[in-house]
């Protein structure tokens, strides 16, 4: 929920820019440049250095997470292939009941301390327990068990097959591995003084101010990080982050604002978007009236413009979803998601009106989402038989209000590297995080053949089909891309993205 909330004020507040996997995007030539600080913008503080509470995700603090713990692998967002770092190896042998995580030999914290399997056994368990409130509960719930087979292996045992577990690690904050004494410890010690086996320690944070870490003499990818330190900045507000980096301010911002990604196109710095799946979402409530009626969602699907929707909202710098997945994706299917239709939204309309029942309802949205709101008043109020009312809820409350789907629509993120496992969660009828409510058959079939697939033809068709029951029922009408993205000065090199925009800080470097 952390994530969803972050990513909607992002999204209505918001170029599409280069896109990129695991390598870098277009910088300075010529092989890296050790030494140097770079400075860093990111678009809100976190609430704490536990990495159970960071997001790793492009509109929370995935960066820090990096930096201060490591990551044990990564995708190549592009072609989805898996990429060992701290991890040797993560296999299973038999259709993702079981899974054998290999750390690499001699790894160590920061403090000179032995990173064992014991070490990830701990802190998987620690996102897993409740007490810790971590966003990626959904993710760690995946495990039933796990076992410490020496210094070096885990064999890890889940509920259900997940061929594809790598990717509930690499895209959440299984990916980071703080020591077990850093975990045990109280939530001040955390903040002060973690140890995790990342390129970067943390030097001071200093808190509404900046966050300052310094390289990791036993940072195990040496000659890796190239720059010395690190000063991380929040800075929330858009234009005020884009002008920073801009006039030299910081050297590089985590961004998710499609106007900043655009304007930075334009002038020269460079700017990148993790080419995810999915998007933002207007999400219906499909468990109560008006919206468990199929024809009051599909009014909703057939009546909204979304190109006049991305030019009142975001001066049409967004990136309209046309389909599920992204062109890159070998998912992708030509399957449309938009499709307006006027004389079928007022047929519809009309047909409810005449049994009792004109369509109206609620659009709940955040502060920043008053121009959303307007914008599909503005569009439903040429049809007959419709009212549309707007409120303005607080982003504190967000948690109680998807939980108790206190809503008939809300403005919410589905968005994914891999389809597994976001795609079910996003729409499986038993998902805590399915908020449209949505319960179909054929859907869950899917989303299940998708999950257990053991090869990618099987997987292929599994998600065609999502796609296909996703277009018949409109749980959700998505009317932009996400934008995970960053933009920097000419002079930084290294960038490199993965999972959900996720950057690595040990392959930054700055031309001199």
């Amino acid at each position: 929920m952390a994530v969803s909330a972050v990513a909607m004020l992002a999204s209505s507040a918001c170029g599409s820019g280069h896109s990129v996997g695991a390598i870098a995007v277009a910088g300075p030539s010529g092989d890296p440049v050790a030494g140097g600080t770079g400075r860093i913008v990111e678009m809100a503080e976190p609430r704490s250095l536990d990495p159970a509470l960071i997001s790793n995700s492009w509109a929370n603090s995935p960066l820090l997470g990096n930096a201060l713990y490591g990551t044990l692998m990564i995708n190549n967002i592009e072609s989805g292939a898996i990429e060992y770092r701290m991890a040797e190896n993560f296999f299973s042998t038999d259709g993702g009941k079981t899974f054998t995580l290999v750390l690499r030999d001699g790894l160590r914290f920061s403090d000179g301390s032995p990173l064992t399997a014991h070490s990830v056994k701990t802190a998987w368990e620690h996102v897993k327990d409740p007490a810790t409130a971590s966003p990626d509960i959904p993710q760690a719930r995946l495990i039933d068990s796990s076992d410490v087979v020496d210094e070096r292996t885990l064999r890890v045992n889940l509920v259900t097959p997940v061929p594809n577990f790598a990717n509930a690690i690499l895209q959440t904050s299984l990916n980071w591995i703080a020591s077990p004494e850093t975990l045990a410890a109280d939530q001040a010690h955390k903040d002060s003084n973690p140890v995790g086996a990342g390129p970067y320690t943390l030097e001071h944070w200093s808190r509404q101010d900046v966050i300052s870490l310094t390289r990791n003499a036993n940072y195990y990818d040496a000659p890796r990080p190239y720059l010395d330190r690190l000063e991380i900045r929040a800075i929330s507000d858009a234009e005020q982050r884009y002008n920073t980096v801009l006039s030299g301010g910081a050297d590089f911002a985590l961004e998710g604002i499609w106007q900043n990604l655009d304007k930075a196109t334009n002038t020269g710095l460079q700017s990148s978007v993790a080419p995810l799946g999915g998007g933002t979402s207007l999400v219906l409530n499909s468990t109560k009236a008006p919206f468990d009626d199929p024809r009051a969602r599909k009014v909703l699907a057939t009546a909204l413009n979304l190109d006049t929707l991305n030019t009142a909202v975001y001066e049409g710098t967004g990136k309209i979803p046309a389909h599920l997945f992204d062109e890159s994706s070998p998912f992708y299917k030509d399957i449309s998601l938009s499709r307006p239709d006027h004389d079928e939204a007022q047929r519809l309309l009309d047909e409810l009106a005449s049994e009792g029942e004109p369509l109206e309802f609620t659009l709940s949205l955040y502060p920043t989402g008053k121009s959303l709101g307007e914008a599909v008043q503005t569009q439903m109020s040429v049809f007959d038989n419709v009212k549309v009312n707007v409120r303005t809820i607080d982003l504190a409350q967000v948690g109680r209000i998807l939980g108790k789907k206190d809503y008939d629509v809300i403005s919410s993120t589905v968005v994914f590297s891999d389809p597994e496992p976001r795609l079910w969660f996003g729409f499986h009828s038993t998902s805590s995080g399915n908020y449209s409510g949505i319960k179909d058959t054929q859907l869950d079939e899917a989303l299940d053949r998708g999950r257990v697939a053991g090869n990618e033809t099987e997987r292929t068709a599994a998600y065609e089909a999502v796609q296909k029951r996703l277009v018949e029922l409109n749980p959700v009408i998505f009317y932009s891309r996400a934008a995970p993205g960053v933009i920097a000065g000419t002079e930084v090199g290294g960038i490199v993205q993965y999972g959900m925009g996720s950057v690595l800080p040990e392959t930054l470097w700055i031309q001199k």
